[in-house]
């Protein structure tokens, strides 16, 4: 039998997996096909109606929305999706390699006052949908 993907649950704790909806999924898929394992998601499966992205820390996939829409991160529902980063030097990389991609980044890699040492990025993904990178010290 094939499986999806998803690693199995070995803790309590954490977010297993995240399903987006999108407005174009061939842009979408470039985005993230390209994003995703640079972020630790390196497996992958494709369906008619969506993509996902896997590893041993979880998965995230994407679907085909029903309607149009634009996102808000302000309305109910998702604001943001925040990714973890093991070095800060993850953080600057990524968004050097956003930028060369012409992604939107909306807060440039930096320090923020959220607490000590919380070092990110912040950006989007095609349909606007506000991602992060971030990096805090141990």
């Amino acid at each position: 039998m094939e499986t999806c993907g998803c690693p199995p649950t070995r803790t309590n704790g954490g977010v297993h997996h995240v399903i987006v909806n999108v407005n174009d999924l061939g842009r979408a898929r470039e985005f993230y096909g390209w994003l995703m394992p640079r972020l630790g998601y390196p497996g992958v499966k494709h369906w008619d109606g969506g993509s996902g992205w896997y590893g041993d820390g979880g998965s995230f996939w994407i679907k085909a929305a029903a309607g149009a829409g634009t996102f808000s991160k302000d309305r109910v529902g998702l604001c943001e999706i925040a990714f973890r980063a093991e070095r800060r030097g993850d953080v600057d990389a990524l968004a050097r390699e956003l930028t060369a991609r012409g992604a939107r980044i909306l807060d440039p890699p930096r320090e923020y006052d959220y607490t000590p040492g919380y070092y990110a990025v912040f950006f989007t993904d095609p349909d606007g949908i506000k991602l992060e990178l971030v990096h805090i010290p141990g």
